[in-house]
């Protein structure tokens, strides 16, 4: 059977807490709060560590060797084209490549070996043009003579050249250029002239003997 709540039971709910209850809850509440950091304060200061200090990086003392360019065999010039490198417009059938006796000459480099005429009939002179499209000022080789074995070591050969520049009304002028003659006994000569505005160069050769070669050395063009 349920006992009735007395009337002093019902005002205490109505009032809360006396004032001493109200202390006593806040000093347990301050002994626990003291408790619990007492239990956390070590556990803190054991699971602190001190940061490490960061180890230098290493860094490699073995220098890297620069890189190389691959040295160029020949002589090449910056600027400078070379005959045998180009494809003549005309002439091509002219061309000879070296004899034995002059193959692998350190002093003929890029060369250019022209035929001699036979000097029958019409076969008097030979030509060959390189297609220069005003690109060039300069035309340079070295010249020299070659006959074979039982040949007139004195019998000449010689070297013209003609620059072909076209006019503003498609007219051609042909412009003769400094030539050379020499003999297989004499040391090589120097070809030099201006090619600067021309459009054909065209090299003619004529020889005292026929199976002779008109040689040409580093001959090339400048820009």
């Amino acid at each position: 059977m349920t006992e009735p709540s007395t009337g002093t039971d019902s005002s205490r709910r109505r009032r809360g807490l006396t004032p001493g209850e109200k202390t006593g809850a806040a000093i347990g509440l301050a002994s626990l709060l003291v408790a619990v950091l007492a239990w956390q304060w070590p556990r803190q200061g054991q699971d602190a560590r001190p940061t490490p200090t960061p180890s230098p990086s290493r860094v490699s003392t073995s220098a890297t060797a620069p890189a190389t360019t691959p040295a160029t065999t020949g002589s090449v010039e910056p600027g400078r084209t070379y005959l045998d490198a180009l494809t003549p417009e005309t002439g091509a059938g002219y061309l000879r490549p070296l004899p034995r006796t002059l193959a692998g000459r350190t002093d003929l480099p890029h060369p250019v070996a022209l035929s001699c005429p036979t000097n029958d009939g019409e076969d008097r002179s030979r030509s060959v043009s390189y297609p220069l499209k005003r690109r060039y000022l300069e035309f340079s080789a070295t010249f020299r003579a070659w006959y074979p074995p039982g040949q007139d070591p004195e019998s000449a050969v010689r070297i013209s050249a003609v620059v072909t520049v076209r006019q503003p009304d498609d007219t051609l002028t042909r412009q003769p250029r400094p030539g050379r003659t020499t003999t297989m006994s004499r040391p090589a000569e120097t070809l030099s002239f201006s090619v600067e505005g021309a459009d054909l160069l065209t090299l003619t050769v004529e020889c005292d003997l026929g199976e002779g070669l008109a040689v040409l050395g580093d001959a090339g063009l400048t820009r």
